[in-house]
């Protein structure tokens, strides 16, 4: 049970993906879209937004990776900072007429927003979907609709089952080469879970393992590649093309973390961007731990 016990919190990485700070230098493309950043009281869940500018044309655009739950005051630093683009391009798998605005009125609830809904209880965060403002008129969706997507994954014969094997292979393969994460022990686990400050000692545990969750994701665009990432990444990028073409200058691209490596890699490869600077958010504000 403890084996790849991070690897069961990756469903619930992969599951979103179906729905859906102060300045540093620029790093090469690749580097890390999450991070774990321990404070002198406390910690945080922090995620990169990355700043690319095109060679010739100057227009920007940032990378602003999402976790699809996260501090209420997370979700409304993001409304605020959305408001200054030309266009936003968010991810979202939805039926192709589907108001984004209206996302919550009279919808049935899914398998996944309810596996999501309970994970923002049982962690005293706010749910993505809830909280992110997608009615304005500079958000533009950036994703394949429902009908894309599954008939895309018929295609390759590609579930969550064939996911996360594959997800599994990439863990051994990295333990097997020592770069792999220490696992959840279930120890561990039933003490947060039976802890009186459950939600923070939860999110504690939980923090630390999201950037090799986002790795072993990553992992996803291999050679084979995937609908989940790559072909989605596919679709976004078009439409970030387009954008460009009708005039827009400063955009962003909301998609979650895991998408970042393969988006900015082809942005630099292949559409003459380079990063120019990377700024970090705090997605999860924990306070310091009882001793």
């Amino acid at each position: 049970m403890k084996r790849h016990l991070h690897l069961v919190l990756g469903l619930g990485v992969l599951a979103a993906q179906f729905v859906f700070g102060a300045e540093i230098p620029a790093k090469k493309a690749g580097s890390d879209y999450l991070r774990f950043h321990e404070k002198a009281k406390g910690a945080a869940l922090q995620v990169g937004i990355i700043s690319l500018q095109h060679k010739t044309t100057g227009a920007k655009v940032d990378l602003v990776g999402a976790v699809h739950i996260g501090d209420a005051d997370y979700y409304r630093t993001l409304n605020k900072g959305f408001k200054k683009y030309d266009a936003v391009l968010y991810e979202m798998v939805k039926p192709k007429d589907l108001d984004p605005g209206k996302l919550n009125q009279g919808r049935k609830q899914s398998s996944v927003s309810f596996l999501q809904r309970f994970m923002k209880t049982q962690l005293d965060l706010a749910y993505q979907l809830d909280e992110v403002d997608y009615g304005p008129k500079n958000f533009v969706h950036a994703d394949m609709t429902d009908e894309q997507f599954a008939k895309r994954q018929n295609a390759r014969g590609e579930g969550m089952f064939q996911l996360m094997m594959r997800m599994m292979k990439e863990d051994m393969a990295r333990q097997k080469g020592g770069n792999g994460a220490a696992d959840i022990s279930m120890g561990e686990l039933m003490r947060a879970l039976f802890s009186p400050t459950r939600a923070v000692d939860l999110k504690y545990l939980l923090a630390r393992q999201f950037n090799e969750l986002e790795r072993l994701t990553a992992g996803l665009d291999g050679k084979e590649g995937s609908v989940i990432l790559t072909e989605r990444n596919t679709v976004a990028l078009k439409v970030l093309e387009k954008e460009m073409k009708a005039g827009r200058k400063n955009l962003a691209i909301f998609y979650g973390a895991a998408h970042m490596p393969d988006i900015e890699k082809r942005m630099i490869k292949n559409m003459g961007f380079e990063r120019k600077a990377t700024r970090w958010l705090t997605a999860w504000d924990l306070p310091a731990r009882r001793k």
